[in-house]
């Protein structure tokens, strides 16, 4: 019963870590979408809305959803010609590079309070350790970490601080 507020406290801070995540996720994904939007506006993509979506749905995905998410605008524009393929998928490697490069560091650097290159750094070692998964998890884990950590310092400042009140004797 001591800890209860301390745990209850914890436990909302790892739940908004997990929402900020969430949120910075989403807004990463949005932007991307209309990084894409954009490019196939200037390229002149039929349905360039519609492709654009489905880009900002799947960039969710690490690896395979950039990928997922060109491919119907890479066959639509394959009936127009193979040129404007081409400038598809130069589109939707640029909209990638932004992504990875600038905006998932900065925007998740910012909504978790984590440096964007510990973000960086974070996912280059867990890519090589444990491949894609490893990538997808490692962000949430280490802020959900990092959140743990600060709640139980932030206890054992408390509890040393209330062992250090020396009762006056009256």
């Amino acid at each position: 019963r001591n800890y209860r507020k301390e745990g209850l406290e914890t436990i909302e801070d790892v739940g908004e870590t997990l929402s900020a995540y969430i949120n910075g996720q989403v807004t990463v994904a949005c932007i991307v979408g209309l990084l894409a939007f954009i490019g196939y506006l200037i390229i002149d993509v039929p349905y360039p809305l519609v492709m654009a979506l489905i880009v900002a749905v799947t960039n969710i995905i690490p690896y395979v959803g950039p990928i997922l998410g060109g491919a119907p605008a890479v066959i639509i524009a394959l009936f127009d010609s193979p040129f404007q393929a081409l400038l598809v998928v130069i589109v939707i490697t640029i909209a990638q590079q932004i992504e990875g490069n600038f905006l998932s560091p900065l925007i998740l650097g910012k909504s978790l309070d984590i440096h964007p290159a510990t973000v960086i750094i974070l996912l280059l070692v867990a890519g090589n350790i444990a491949g894609v998964i490893g990538m997808v998890l490692a962000v949430p884990a280490y802020a959900v970490t990092k959140t743990i950590v600060i709640s139980i310092a932030r206890f054992l400042e408390i509890r040393r601080q209330a062992n250090n009140v020396i009762p006056k004797d009256t």
